[in-house]
């Protein structure tokens, strides 16, 4: 029979990324925590926890609370459609800056105002989302690929549509007036960190040139593009949504309006049978339905 007891204290300490912290979240002293998770490990004959900075899983470690969080759920849903009591469990799901900076803020508004789960939001570059999720950090997240995980369900949301983008004087000051894939290359440009391929997958499919970022500035704020871009310090891909009024009010220019690079969003979430998993759900399509 599986330790419930030392599994909340695993995914607190995981959570909270403090023996200290899980401990007065769970109104425990630090050592019944040591020793709830070192029970637990004595039981799996394996570690469960790199204790360093961050504490992370080990990969058995994951896969418990994989298993933890699915369970809690499945257990919240059943008392839900039994008692009608809305579940308390916070619900950890992973979201890409993108979605964060433009649209995703209409969802926790909407659900917040029919819901008191709260939610806990990783942020987590697109292609690294659905990988929280496999490994049980997370019960739902956004992503680019749209094949399920094992146990789990997808939809497809829409298309995230990005513009390669910069202010006239920008133009004038590093372009000579050259809007060329070439002059493009050579100028300032952002990427968000160094998992960041978008800048490459533009340059590779939408302007047909051999990607390179040795130009781009490391920047890992999705706002901070639109504002560094706004300032003529680079040209930067942003997505359409985001900056539709600098366009109107022409502050932005779009240097390529016919290539966009057009990107898939979907929602993955595991198959619990969990009715507040249903009602983000809907509250995520219907709001997609409208900006994507």
């Amino acid at each position: 029979m599986m330790d419930y007891k030392a599994l909340v204290s695993l995914n607190a300490v995981l959570r909270f990324q403090s023996f200290d912290k899980a401990a007065k979240h769970l109104s425990l002293t630090q050592s019944a925590v040591s020793q709830n998770i070192k029970r637990l490990e004595q039981d799996c004959g394996r570690p469960l926890l790199i204790r360093a900075r961050p504490v992370t899983a080990t990969p058995l470690g994951e896969k418990m609370l994989a298993h933890f969080n699915r369970v809690t759920m499945l257990e919240e849903g059943l008392q839900e459609d039994i008692q009608g009591t809305t579940s308390n469990h916070p619900l950890s799901i992973a979201v890409n800056n993108d979605a964060l900076a433009t649209w995703f803020t209409e969802v926790l508004s909407q659900f917040s105002s029919t819901s008191s789960t709260k939610l806990h939001i990783k942020s987590a570059d697109e292609g690294h989302t659905r990988t929280l999720l496999q490994t049980g950090e997370v019960i739902a997240c956004l992503s680019q690929t749209g094949t399920p995980v094992t146990g789990g369900d997808s939809v497809f949301l829409g298309y995230m549509n990005y513009e390669l983008v910069a202010t006239q004087e920008f133009i004038k000051t590093h372009l000579k007036g050259d809007v060329s894939p070439e002059a493009v290359l050579c100028s300032p440009s952002l990427i968000y960190d160094e998992r960041d391929e978008l800048w490459t997958r533009y340059q590779d499919e939408c302007l047909n040139i051999k990607a390179d970022t040795r130009n781009s500035h490391w920047y890992p704020s999705s706002h901070g593009f639109v504002e560094l871009a706004m300032s003529g310090t680079v040209c930067a891909l942003v997505p359409s949504v985001q900056i539709k009024d600098q366009l109107r009010n022409k502050q932005l220019v779009s240097l390529f309006p016919d290539k966009p690079l057009t990107l898939p969003l979907y929602w993955h979430w595991y198959k619990l049978n969990a009715p507040v998993l249903d009602r983000l759900t809907k509250v995520i399509l219907t709001v997609t339905r409208d900006v994507l």
